[in-house]
Parts: C-alpha cells; sequence; structure tokens
C-alpha cells in the first residue's frame, strides 16, 4: 500500500505497515478516527501518552533544555493529503535520530515544501492512514502505514541505528492505535 503517501515518500528506506479489519462502514469508522484525531493527545489513550512522554524526555535530557511541551500529533505532523473518507497522509521532515534536537523544520508548512525538501542530513517520514470496504467481512480494512526516506547516507546510517531501537514501540503505538479505533468505532 502506497496510495497518496507513495506521492509524498514514493521508495522509503524504512517503514511499517499494520492493519485491521473493523466490524463497521468505511464512513463510521473515519468519522471514529476523526474523533481520535481531534481528541489529541487524550484520542491516543494512556499507554501511547507514556510512550511519548518517554521520548520527549530522552529528547530533554540529551539536548540540555529545559521542559519541552508535549507532543501532538497534529502539530508535529502536517497534514499532506486528504480524500475523505478513504485516506490521510500527514508528514514531518526531522531527525529523529538526534532524540528531539531537531523534531521538525518550521519551513516546511505543506505539501509543497515537504516535496521540495533535499537537504542532506535529514529525512522525510509520512503518516497514512487508508480505509476501504472489506468485501469478505462487510467491514472497513483499515491500514496505517509509515515511509521514511533519508537524503543522504549519513542520515540513513542514523537512521537505521534509531529504527532499531524505536520501531518496536513504533509497531506498538499503531497497534494500539487501531485498537482504540475499533473500540471508538464500534462504540
Amino acid at each position: 500500500m502506497s496510495g497518496l503517501a507513495g506521492t509524498f515518500v514514493p521508495r522509503p528506506d524504512f517503514g511499517s505497515r499494520h492493519q485491521t479489519v473493523i466490524p463497521a462502514p468505511v464512513e463510521a469508522v473515519w468519522a471514529a478516527w476523526q474523533e481520535m484525531e481531534q481528541a489529541g493527545g487524550e484520542g491516543w489513550g494512556p499507554i501511547v501518552r507514556a510512550l511519548f512522554t518517554v521520548r520527549r524526555q530522552l529528547g530533554r535530557l540529551k539536548s540540555g533544555r529545559g521542559e519541552v511541551p508535549e507532543e501532538d500529533l497534529r502539530d508535529s505532523f502536517l497534514l499532506l493529503a486528504e480524500d475523505p473518507p478513504r485516506e490521510m497522509v500527514r508528514g514531518i521532515v526531522g531527525q529523529w535520530w538526534t532524540m528531539g534536537a531537531a523534531d521538525g523544520r518550521p519551513d516546511v508548512t505543506g505539501p509543497r515544501e515537504f516535496l521540495a525538501f533535499d537537504e542532506p542530513g535529514y529525512a522525510k517520514a509520512t503518516f497514512s492512514m487508508r480505509f476501504t470496504a472489506d468485501a469478505a467481512t462487510g467491514g472497513t480494512r483499515v491500514v496505517t502505514e509509515t515511509r521514511v526516506l533519508c537524503l543522504d547516507e549519513a542520515a540513513r546510517r542514523a537512521m537505521r541505528r534509531y529504527w532499531r531501537l524505536i520501531e518496536p514501540f513504533s509497531s506498538l503505538v499503531r497497534r494500539m492505535m487501531l485498537s482504540r479505533l475499533r473500540k471508538r468505532a464500534v462504540a
């Protein structure tokens, strides 16, 4: 699956994909997803918030900065494309392996800047959600995909080390997010 995400990161260096089938119509699952997004950190649940807090605190300790504001997926990831109720793609440009020292580029403010950005030492990532009718069950197949493109070999090496550390937690977050979405959509 790449869908709209493939427009922004066509050939990822790193990625993960998770899916589930939810016994509800596409429109209901999309609406539940929108509710989760609108709820921000509260919509993700306590365990996911705790994982983000740990990452934020590690970044604070490593960078020597004082208090780091709480992250919100909507604030850190730009909306790059949306095709309701079928697909949504968010993106970010950063150096996540620095653990908070360079999480996003303020000059990347939309899809055009995201596509054009090519500064060495950085990576571009997309997070997408795709909702399709599942003919076999009558429900909705939901697929979440993370795609990361490194802009030079140094970034790729750094991201490889970081990915080995973070990918199991990232996958856990995605599975928990899908589980929470299922509960909300069928409630």
